[in-house]
């Protein structure tokens, strides 16, 4: 480049993108549902440097973990995405050359409250200077030198917003991550000691390995991990930014551009932090809130769900359906019969010494018949006798109902098997309507209705859902 432009560098991270928040973030991309203010006859120049391969993001960034074999915790609370926003000032784009046009909006807060907003005047793919584009694939070439090509899983060019810029997503992978060493016996398995918790409750919690001091050992474990703890760790920890800061401004000045970094230690600096991270705040608040209505949504589902239809224990979860027993009902029964099956071993011990009780009886009647012992212990054999009849009555009653639970546990159990039918009927035209091959994995299945029910949204008006802050 011949010549040289002044303005502000902006660039911006987020790193708490949970997988609840894939699908949502990719709807926004691609379809620009929960973009605040754009113009939809801008959208077509947009720039896809890494487009959406799949139906969804949610699906895309599950397939890039399962082929490339990258070991992550599959907790919600998990940060599976970073983003990444390059851009600078209006006032830097039209001294490239780029021109803009009064929207009819004025800024509601801020330095230029009360002020008309300017947005780009695109009519062609000739309204877009050569020097932007140049601007923009230099910022995506220091985005892939910082995390690696194969880790952008998203990365777009936004020209149909009141700034142009440059927005991408990205998995936080590392190659070496830090874990604990805990002891273990020669056989390699590892020790654990009784703790009580708060409550008195005892559990099992492994030994960690201490060294002469104390301190608790750690070892380097080699890999693919998806861990953006460690990512940003390997970054610098808490002063990464502010060296990603530097180590930008220097990159891009490099490639003949002009950028401030910004007053290091000042006010200004300080300010935009803590605007940061109030966006930050208000948006964890949100995540708490979507992440209640997904908690509701998950507890509707699950209540219905056979997901776990193999295992006995939850057989019960259908049993108000065939039966008309209510759960607790239905487990009542099942713990009665239980009990039953043990009173029915005492009761059959019991009988087995009444009948020795009898024998001995007997005996006694023989050796004393001509005795007036005789009209007592004839007495109790018939009291005997009758406790027998009665014992035997019981069982009888206890051996219906066992019978009677048998049969709802054989219709539970032919239910269970129609809803397993049903599921590969259901599977099978799936994958019809999709035109893929039947898979063999329960999760490719669990992982698209996943995608489907995190499809909702709620409305904005002046601020994006997803897009990080510019």
């Amino acid at each position: 480049m011949d010549n040289i432009y002044d303005g502000k560098q902006v660039l911006r991270f987020a790193t708490k993108y949970k997988a609840k928040d894939l699908f949502n973030i990719g709807q926004e991309l691609t379809k620009r549902k929960g973009t605040g203010n754009y113009d939809s006859k801008r959208t077509e120049f947009n720039v896809n440097y890494v487009p959406m391969k799949e139906r969804n993001l949610y699906q895309q960034v599950k397939k890039i973990l399962k082929e490339r074999d990258i070991e992550y915790l599959k907790k919600d609370s998990t940060n599976m995405l970073n983003g990444v926003v390059f851009t600078s000032g209006n006032e830097f784009f039209q001294s490239l050359g780029m021109k803009f046009k009064d929207s009819g909006r004025t800024y509601k807060t801020g330095n230029k409250k009360g002020q008309s907003v300017f947005v780009p005047d695109i009519n062609g793919k000739e309204d877009i200077p050569l020097e932007v584009t140049y601007y923009f694939d230099s910022c995506m070439e220091f985005l892939i030198d910082l995390v690696g090509k194969e880790n952008i899983v998203m990365a777009q060019v936004h020209y149909d917003e009141d700034t142009p810029h440059l927005q991408a997503y990205f998995l936080p992978i590392v190659n070496e991550v830090k874990r604990k060493v805990y002891k273990k016996d020669n056989e390699g398995n590892t020790i654990k000691e009784e703790v009580k918790d708060n409550n008195g409750n005892v559990k099992l919690i492994p030994i960690l390995q201490r060294d002469n001091n104390g301190k608790i050992i750690y070892e380097n474990i080699k890999g693919k991990f998806l861990n953006n703890d460690q990512f940003w760790k390997d970054l610098g920890g808490k002063n990464s930014f502010a060296k990603l800061q530097d180590k930008f401004n220097k990159f891009i000045n490099g490639k003949g551009f002009k950028l401030d970094r910004g007053n290091i230690g000042s006010h200004i600096k300080n300010q935009t932090k803590l605007d940061y991270q109030i966006s930050e705040l208000k948006a964890e608040l949100s995540d708490l809130k979507e992440e209640l209505n997904y908690t509701a949504k998950e507890i509707e589902i699950n209540k219905n769900s056979l997901k776990n239809m193999d295992k006995s224990d939850n057989i019960t979860n259908i049993k108000k359906r065939i039966t008309g027993y209510s759960s607790k009902d239905v487990d009542r029964l099942i713990y009665y019969a239980k009990t039953l099956e043990k009173d029915k071993i005492l009761s059959a011990n019991t009988i087995k010494n009444q009948e020795i009780q009898i024998t001995r009886l007997l005996t006694y009647n023989n050796r004393f018949k001509a005795n007036k012992e005789y009209l007592k212990q004839k007495e109790m054999l018939k009291e005997q006798q009758q406790e027998i009849k009665e014992l035997k009555n019981e069982l009888n009653k206890k051996d219906l109902l066992i019978n009677s639970l048998k049969n709802i546990k054989s219709k539970l159990e032919e239910e269970l098997d129609r809803w397993k039918g049903l599921f590969d009927k259901m599977a099978n035209a799936i994958d019809k309507i999709l035109g893929r091959k039947k898979s063999k994995y329960v999760e490719d299945y669990e992982d698209l209705a996943n995608s489907i029910n995190y499809d909702y949204y709620e409305e904005t008006k002046d601020k994006d859902d997803f897009e990080i802050e510019i």
